[in-house]
């Protein structure tokens, strides 16, 4: 018997990286999940298989959660498939690495839109349901980028990311009188394809400033959502929990 036994979860962006680590941790906890995608789906179908492979159901749907339209046909599958949404992890997102010279105003909509708006966007189709259920968990996955500013000058997935955790914080104090418990992570160096392209030295460099003097790995993240969306995050409200090896100690 697992923590999550019966539950349905939907994480987004969750074909590689931090999304596809929370779908397996929390398939190993007992949910079963929708794992969206964008464009990969061949990595989204190897995550649902994974899922599947360990007795917990899972479907793969395509979705541009920038769009309202895309994340609605969202959850209308994943409702008839699975069934109610109980779990929502907003982990889409992605960091172009560009400083403020080099970015045009489309590049700030574009990573607003993928890095904030899609949270919104998800957010608030899922909500109704889990209102009118009495329950319901929404985890919100930012950065430490958020919290102390990126170390290469990119103000638009900063920015972003600070903005989460604010619509976390408001977000909550709404939804808990509902019965719908919002929390954010806040994850620090992992080892994923993104920072990877940084390249061998670069990495390197950036685990040696962690006090544990190694990355984090995605299902690192999925531990401490499983545990937010599990029993043990019944009275954790608003809170922004960072998982990043002691780099940024607030």
């Amino acid at each position: 018997m697992g923590t999550l036994d019966g539950k349905v979860a939907l994480v987004t962006g969750a074909s590689r990286g931090i999304g596809a680590g929370v779908a397996r941790v929390l398939a190993r906890h007992g949910a079963n999940v929708a794992v969206n995608y964008l464009r990969a789906k061949d990595k989204a179908e190897e995550v649902r298989d994974y899922i599947k492979s360990i007795g917990r159901d899972a479907i793969v749907i395509q979705a541009n959660v920038m769009e309202g339209s895309d994340v609605r046909h969202m959850v209308d599958v994943v409702e008839r498939d699975l069934g109610p949404v109980d779990i929502l992890v907003n982990n889409a997102g992605h960091n172009p690495v560009r400083n403020i010279l080099e970015i045009e105003e489309r590049d700030w909509d574009w990573v607003l839109g993928l890095n904030l708006k899609s949270y919104f966007l998800c957010s608030k189709v899922v909500l109704p349901g889990m209102i009118d259920r009495g329950s319901g968990r929404i985890v919100n996955i930012t950065s430490i980028s958020g919290q102390r500013g990126g170390l290469s000058g990119d103000v638009d997935y900063s920015a972003a990311k600070a903005g989460i955790m604010g619509f976390t914080r408001a977000l909550a104090r709404w939804a808990a009188p509902r019965g719908v418990i919002v929390n954010a992570i806040a994850p620090g160096y992992i080892e994923t394809d993104a920072l990877l392209q940084l390249g061998e030295s670069r990495v390197s460099q950036l685990a040696q400033t962690v006090p544990l003097k190694r990355l984090g790995n995605p299902e690192e993240i999925g531990e401490v959502v499983a545990f937010l969306v599990g029993p043990g995050g019944n009275y954790i409200v608003g809170e922004v929990i960072s998982v990043n090896g002691g780099v940024h100690i607030a």
